[in-house]
Order: C-alpha cells, then sequence, then structure tokens
C-alpha cells in the first residue's frame, strides 16, 4: 500500500454504507481543525464545496490535512478527477452485496416516513423498487459512482495498491481502525458504535451469488481489501 505523507492532505472517500457515519468522530479526533467535511444536501439539490489544497504557486496548504466526502461521478464530483492533485487516499470497504442491501432498506425506510429525496425531489422510492431482488437487479450502479473513476479489474489490485493508504472493512472496524491510526501515525482511539439498518425482508443467498457474478469489480475490490486489511 501507499506509504502516509503528512506534509500532503489525504482524501476519505467515504462509501454509503460503510460506517462512514462513525468515521467522522474519529477523523475529526485525529485531525481536529485540519478536517474537511464536506457534502451535498439533497432536499436542497445543492452541489459539493470545493477545498482549495494549493496555493497559485501550487504549494500545499496546511490548514488542509484531511477531506472527506461522498465522492460521486453522477453528480460531476468523482475521483480523481474532483480533486486530481491529491495522490493519496484512505477509505473503508464492505461486502458490496451488502452495501447495496443496506442501501435499500436505508431508502425503504427513509420513504416510508416521507423523507427520500433524490437531487432535490421527493422520489416515491417504495413504488419503483417494491422489493429487494428489484433493486439488487437494477441499481447497483449507483456504488461505481462512489469509486475511483479510472479502476477497472486489468491491473486493478496494483492500482489500488498504488493509491490507497489503507482500506479497511466494516465487517471488522476495530482491527480496521486501529490499523488505519498506524499507518496515519495518530493516537488510539475508541470505535464509535455504527449505524445498523433494519432489514423486514429475507435476504436470498442466491441474490447475493447472483450480485457476485455480476459486479465482479466489486467483489475484486472487496476481497483486496480483506486480504489487506490486518497489514501494517
Amino acid at each position: 500500500m501507499l506509504e502516509y505523507n503528512p506534509q500532503q492532505p489525504l482524501i476519505f472517500t467515504h462509501i454509503p454504507k460503510c460506517a462512514g457515519t462513525s468515521i467522522v468522530r474519529v477523523l475529526r479526533h485525529w485531525f481536529r481543525g485540519h478536517y474537511y467535511h464536506t457534502f451535498t444536501e439533497d432536499r436542497l439539490g445543492l452541489p459539493m464545496e470545493h477545498v482549495a489544497t494549493q496555493d497559485a504557486a501550487g504549494k500545499w496548504d496546511r490548514n488542509v490535512q484531511c477531506i472527506h466526502a461522498h465522492f460521486d461521478h453522477r453528480r460531476g464530483y468523482g475521483l480523481p478527477y474532483f480533486y486530481p492533485e491529491v495522490q493519496q487516499y484512505v477509505t473503508i470497504f464492505r461486502d458490496p452485496f451488502d452495501i447495496v442491501v443496506s442501501m435499500y432498506f436505508f431508502a425503504k425506510g427513509k420513504a416510508m416516513a416521507g423523507k427520500f429525496f433524490h437531487e432535490g425531489r421527493q422520489i416515491d422510492f417504495c413504488r419503483l423498487y417494491p422489493k429487494l431482488e428489484a433493486y439488487v437487479h437494477d441499481h447497483p450502479v449507483w456504488l461505481y459512482d462512489h469509486l475511483p473513476q479510472d479502476l477497472t479489474l486489468f491491473r486493478l489490485r496494483q492500482a489500488l495498491a498504488e493509491r490507497f493508504v489503507y482500506i479497511g472493512i466494516f465487517e471488522d472496524m476495530a482491527t480496521s481502525i486501529d490499523q488505519l491510526r498506524k499507518r496515519l501515525g495518530k493516537p488510539p482511539v475508541a470505535m464509535p458504535l455504527r449505524n445498523v439498518s433494519k432489514y423486514d425482508e429475507e435476504v436470498p443467498e442466491s441474490l447475493r451469488q447472483w450480485f457476485y457474478h455480476n459486479h465482479p469489480l466489486l467483489h475484486e475490490i472487496y476481497q483486496f481489501a480483506r486480504e489487506t486489511y490486518r497489514l501494517t
């Protein structure tokens, strides 16, 4: 994996449904006033703020040490092009099938409460996707938008190792946070409790296997993370 350079900014690319809400507190603790959490507001359709990392001469702004966001290519602020000058990333990943399943139940719960918005518009999510199978078959493409857009199966592992300082896994957050802090040279910190979605439908194992077969890039990223997250 890439060696962390504290003289340059670090990007935490927040993959949805991968404990990013909990990790906000950890990053704020480590980077204090040098941490920037940028976001969009679906209800208002607001674009993402772009944080300047260099001055006009190309010198790094030392006040900007960590930028955290849901980078989203479909909305025009994907990686690497939204911050082409930043060359070091960290993230937490998860079994990609579980990411999509968790997002379905999260969106379903918001929609049932009348609080599901997409790009400023309220959406009848439950009408569009009445069952989990419909969502998994039709809509996992959004997950690709949150990944660096130049990743392909060809040389995937090499590309991940060259760009990422660390990739932790959601399924073992305690180890992941401890390994991340070692990679960044940060003090130990207690991991906050994570946000857990509630499921009110059965999740068929056959659907998981269908997903792995049809989305090999996502599955391979997860396999790479599982194999490397304990390495220092």
